[in-house]
């Protein structure tokens, strides 16, 4: 297995018991997923760069800076250099958004928004993030339950 870069002690707490069937809800969005140990030392494929998925903001930075120069926005319309882009660690996404952790502030809790190009701070940490999030386990869709019975009886 690939090692993975250092991380803060609350998300490795996390990682150890998070097996992907759980999402989460935060700010009354739904959707927010976050990789497994094995999801985020898969290689993946972004422009045509080929990266370890929690180094995916790697390519994208390189991306952006082809497109826009050395920097984009947060949601304050502040810099946001993409060099510390570069540098965040992918943990999971919300509807193709990164959720992202930034070592060059503490850890902090991010999300890239993929369309625009800038970025959002979530949380101060991990751990804070985490209070305020909803879990939600994934359930068997009901009518699929139903259908499968009555298959049965036939």
């Amino acid at each position: 297995m690939t090692k993975l870069p250092k991380l803060p002690a609350a998300y490795k707490k996390f990682l150890k018991t998070h097996d992907g069937e759980t999402e989460y809800i935060f700010d009354d969005i739904d959707g927010w997923r976050f990789f497994t140990t094995e999801e985020l030392t898969e290689i993946i494929r972004i422009d045509r760069q080929k990266v370890m998925n929690i180094h995916q903001l790697q390519a994208f930075a390189k991306s952006v800076q082809d497109h826009v120069g050395e920097e984009t926005e947060d949601q304050d319309g502040e810099p946001y250099a993409l060099e510390r882009l570069a540098a965040g660690l992918a943990i999971g996404d919300n509807n193709g958004d990164v959720v992202f952790l930034d070592p060059k502030d503490s850890y902090s809790v991010w999300l890239f928004h993929h369309d625009g190009a800038d970025v959002e701070r979530l949380a101060d940490s991990f751990q804070e993030w985490l209070e305020m999030a909803e879990p939600v386990e994934f359930e068997d869709d009901e009518d699929d339950d139903d259908e499968e019975a009555e298959s049965e009886e036939d």
